[in-house]
C-alpha cells in the first residue's frame, strides 16, 4: 500500500469507528496544519435525523441539509463524548425545530458554530442555549437565514466568552446598536448584511475594537458616522447596494478610518465620483465600485487621487463609455483619471466600453507604471492596441477575455518592451490563428499560462507553427483539450505534416471559396444557437467531473429565481417578501444564496439541483443579460430531458418584440405565466397564481 495512503487513513482506521455511510471523512492541510473533517451532507447521499459518530481525532463536523428537528445535549452525544476533540460544527439547514438549554454543555473545545437556515428556532431558545457554550473557546458565531428580528437579548448568555466573528446575514433585523455587543472587547469581525437596518436605527458606538464590517444590502441612505461611533480600527468595510445616492460626504465620515485597507462600494445609485473622495484614506489598498447602478455617472478630475491604492475595480459600471465623446463633455477628464494614484497594481475595468483608437484614451493609463494586473474583459474592443503595453513594464498577467478581438500579426508592436508578463487571458475572442509573428519568443519564454478556449481556430498549415508550439512549450495551455477548429475538429487532434503542407498555395486556392462559406455558415449557427452549445459544452465538463443529478426529494428551496441585477430591487423587495417572509416558501436567491469563491456556473446547476422549480422573471433587460440566458437554457434542458423540476415564467414587465428570443418566446405562447401590475386586483392575482403553483409542485 501506497505509504502517504496509509499514513492519512492510519488515524481513521485505528479509531474503531468507520465513516457512515451518507457522510465523508477526510483530511485538510499537512503537518501540525492538519485537521480532519467529517462531512454529512443530506442533500447529496439523503438526510439523517441524527448526527453520527465520527473518527477519533474529528475535529470539525459538517452536518448539513439534514432533518435533525432537536437539537439537545442528547442529539449532539456522538461528537461531544470525553474523548472527541470537535471545535468546528456546522449545522446549517437541519430544519432544527427546538434548542435545548444545556445543549452544548459536552462541546468542551467548541470554537465555531454555524446554526445557519435553521430559521423556525425561537430566539429566546436560542438565546438560553448560548449559556452551555464553552466560554474559554467559542469564538465564531453564524445565525444566516434565521428570521431573527430582535437580538438585543440574544448574546447575553455569552458574557465572558472572546466572541471575535458574528454573523447575522440574511435576518430581519430592522435596530441596531452597537452596545448590545459591547462586552465583547475581542469582537473584531461583525456581519449584518442583508437585513432591514435603516440609517436612523443603527447605532454603532461600542464596536471600537471593529476591524471587518459588513453592512451592504440593508437600507441605509445615509454614510453611518464611524468617526462619532468609535470605529477607527476598521480594516475592511461593505456598503455595498445600500440605499447610498450620494458620496459627498464619505471624505468627512471617514476621516478617523486611517486603518482602513478594503472598501467595497458595489451597486449604489450614484450620479458623481467627486475630486479626492478617497484621499484622506491613508492606508486605502483596494477599492471596489462594481455594478455602479446610476444611469449617469460623472467622474470628476481627481476622483481617484489616492497615493496608497492599489487595487481598482471599476466593473460593469452602466457600461461606462471611455469614448473620446464622453471625455468632451466632461463626464470624466482621460489625462487625470488615473494621474493621482499611480501606485495601481491591479486594475478591473471589465464590462465597459473603452475606444484605443483615440490616443486621449490610450494615453489615460500611462501614469501606471507599477500596474501588475490588468483586466479589460467584455469591453467590445477588436484588438489589441499597439505601443500600449509597453506602459507597464511590470505587468504580470493580462485578461482580456470575451472581446472581439481578431487575429493580430504585429506582436512586435504590441508586446514591445513586455518583459515580465506571466499570464494571458484571450478565451471567449475572434483569434483564428496564432502564428510566430503573434506574440514574440521572448513574451513567450516568460509565460506561465495562457487561456485561448474558445476561439475556433481555422485548421490550416499556417497553424503548424502553433500546433508545435503546443506540443514542446511548458507553458500551461488551459483548457487545450477543448481547443476546436472551425470546422469542429478538436486542435489537439489536427497534426499537420510538411508534405500534407506543400503546394500551399493551391490548396488555399481551392479552400478559401469554401471556407468562406463554411464561415458564415458556422457563424450563424452558432449564434442561434449559442446558448445551448454553451450548456452542453458545461455539461459535459460536468459529466468529466463525475457530478450526480440530485434526487428530487433533497430540495432545500422550493423554486429557484432567475432574475438580471436591474431587476433586483423588485426580487427583493416584492417578491422575497411576499412569497418568502409572508408565506414561508424558501427561494433560491442567487445574490444571497451562492457560495462565495465557487464558479458562478456551478453555483447555477448545484442550486437549481436544490430546487423544485425555477421562476424566470422575464423584462427586457433579462433578454439581454447573458447569464440569465443561460440560467434559462439549464433549467429548459431540465425540463426536457431529465423532468427534474417545473418552470412558472413571471412578466415583470412587456418585453419588446426587438428583444425577444425564441426561448422566451416559447414560453410566453405555450406556458401558462404571471404577469405583474400595480393594479391591485392584478396584483393579487399574480400572487395567488405564484403560491398555487409552489403549493402544487
Amino acid at each position: 500500500m501506497n505509504v502517504l495512503l496509509l499514513l492519512t487513513i492510519l488515524p481513521m482506521v485505528l479509531s474503531n469507528i468507520i465513516c457512515n455511510t451518507h457522510c465523508t471523512c477526510r483530511h485538510k492541510g499537512r503537518g501540525k496544519h492538519r485537521i480532519y473533517v467529517g462531512t454529512c451532507d443530506g442533500s447529496l447521499k439523503g438526510e439523517l435525523t441524527y448526527i453520527p459518530k465520527f473518527p477519533n481525532g474529528t475535529s470539525k463536523v459538517v452536518f448539513i441539509n439534514n432533518g435533525l428537528q432537536i437539537l439537545s445535549r442528547v442529539s449532539l452525544g456522538n461528537i461531544s463524548s470525553m474523548h472527541s476533540h470537535v471545535t468546528d460544527l456546522n449545522l446549517k439547514y437541519n430544519k432544527i425545530k427546538s434548542i435545548h438549554n444545556n445543549a452544548f454543555s459536552d462541546m468542551l473545545w467548541l470554537c465555531s458554530l454555524d446554526i445557519s437556515g435553521n430559521d423556525q428556532i425561537n430566539s429566546s431558545d436560542l438565546a438560553n442555549s448560548f449559556n452551555s457554550l464553552p466560554k474559554g473557546y467559542i469564538n465564531t458565531l453564524i445565525l444566516k437565514s434565521m428570521k431573527l428580528k430582535h437580538i438585543e437579548d440574544l448574546f447575553d448568555g455569552l458574557k465572558g466568552c472572546k466572541i471575535r466573528t458574528i454573523t447575522l446575514t440574511n435576518n430581519a433585523i430592522e435596530t441596531f446598536n452597537g452596545k448590545w455587543f459591547a462586552q465583547f472587547q475581542e469582537l473584531i469581525i461583525l456581519d449584518i448584511n442583508w437585513n432591514k437596518i435603516s440609517t436612523r436605527n443603527l447605532k454603532l458606538k461600542g464596536l471600537s475594537g471593529l476591524r471587518w464590517l459588513h453592512l451592504g444590502d440593508n437600507p441605509l441612505s445615509e454614510i453611518p458616522a464611524f468617526c462619532d461611533d468609535g470605529l477607527s480600527k476598521l480594516t475592511t468595510l461593505h456598503l455595498s447596494h445600500t440605499q447610498l445616492r450620494s458620496l459627498a460626504e464619505l471624505k468627512e465620515k471617514f476621516r478617523c478610518l486611517q486603518s482602513l485597507k478594503i472598501l467595497y462600494l458595489n451597486e449604489l445609485e450614484i450620479h458623481q465620483l467627486h475630486n479626492n473622495t478617497f484621499s484622506e484614506l491613508k492606508s486605502l489598498k483596494e477599492l471596489n465600485l462594481m455594478n455602479m447602478q446610476g444611469h449617469s455617472l460623472e467622474i470628476s478630475p481627481y476622483a481617484f487621487n489616492s497615493s496608497s491604492l492599489e487595487q481598482l475595480s471599476f466593473y460593469m459600471t452602466k457600461r461606462f463609455l471611455f469614448l473620446k465623446w464622453y471625455a468632451q463633455k466632461g463626464i470624466f477628464v482621460p489625462q487625470t483619471l488615473f494621474s493621482l494614484c499611480r501606485n495601481i497594481i491591479a486594475l478591473d475595468l471589465s464590462h465597459n466600453v473603452i475606444d484605443f483608437r483615440e490616443n486621449e484614451i490610450r494615453d489615460m493609463f500611462k501614469p501606471l507604471k507599477n500596474l501588475q494586473r490588468l483586466f479589460l474583459e467584455n469591453l467590445q474592443i477588436t484588438y489589441i492596441p499597439r505601443y500600449f503595453l509597453h506602459h507597464f513594464p511590470h505587468l504580470k498577467k493580462l485578461s482580456m477575455a470575451k472581446n472581439k478581438i481578431l487575429p493580430w500579426t504585429e506582436g512586435t508592436l504590441i508586446f514591445k518592451d513586455v518583459k515580465s508578463l506571466q499570464e494571458i487571458n484571450l478565451e471567449n475572442n475572434r483569434i483564428s490563428m496564432i502564428s510566430s509573428k503573434s506574440i514574440p519568443s521572448n513574451v513567450l519564454d516568460n509565460l506561465k499560462t495562457i487561456d485561448l478556449s474558445n476561439n475556433h481556430f481555422t485548421c490550416s498549415c499556417d497553424l503548424m507553427w502553433f500546433r508545435d508550439w503546443m506540443k514542446s512549450t511548458k507553458v500551461e495551455i488551459k483548457n487545450a483539450k477543448n481547443y476546436k477548429c472551425d470546422n469542429s475538429e478538436f486542435l489537439i487532434n489536427y497534426n499537420p505534416t510538411p508534405e500534407r503542407c506543400k503546394n500551399i498555395v493551391l490548396i488555399v486556392a481551392v479552400s478559401i471559396g469554401c471556407l468562406v462559406g463554411v464561415i458564415l455558415f458556422a457563424t450563424i449557427i452558432v449564434y442561434f444557437c449559442r446558448w445551448r452549445i454553451r450548456f452542453q459544452l458545461y455539461s459535459i465538463r460536468s459529466r468529466y467531473r463525475n457530478y450526480h443529478q440530485l434526487k428530487q426529494n433533497s430540495s432545500v428551496y422550493v423554486a429557484y429565481v432567475i432574475y438580471c441585477y436591474e431587476d433586483f430591487k423588485w426580487v427583493k423587495d416584492k417578491l422575497i417578501k411576499e412569497i418568502e417572509i409572508e408565506h414561508g416558501f424558501q427561494l433560491c436567491i442567487p445574490h444571497r444564496d451562492f457560495e462565495v469563491g465557487k464558479v458562478f456556473a456551478d453555483n447555477i446547476v448545484d442550486h437549481m439541483n436544490l430546487s423544485k422549480t425555477v421562476i424566470p422573471v422575464f423584462s427586457n433587460n433579462f433578454s439581454k443579460n447573458e447569464w440569465c440566458l443561460f440560467q434559462l437554457d439549464v433549467a429548459r434542458s431540465k425540463l426536457t430531458k431529465e423532468g427534474t423540476l417545473t418552470i412558472f415564467p413571471v412578466m415583470l414587465e412587456e418585453v419588446e418584440f426587438k428583444n425577444m428570443n425564441a426561448a422566451i418566446y416559447s414560453f410566453i405562447k405555450l406556458s401558462n405565466y404571471a404577469a405583474w401590475s400595480e393594479d391591485s386586483n392584478a396584483k393579487e392575482l399574480f400572487w395567488d397564481k405564484i403560491k398555487d403553483h409552489l403549493k402544487n409542485i
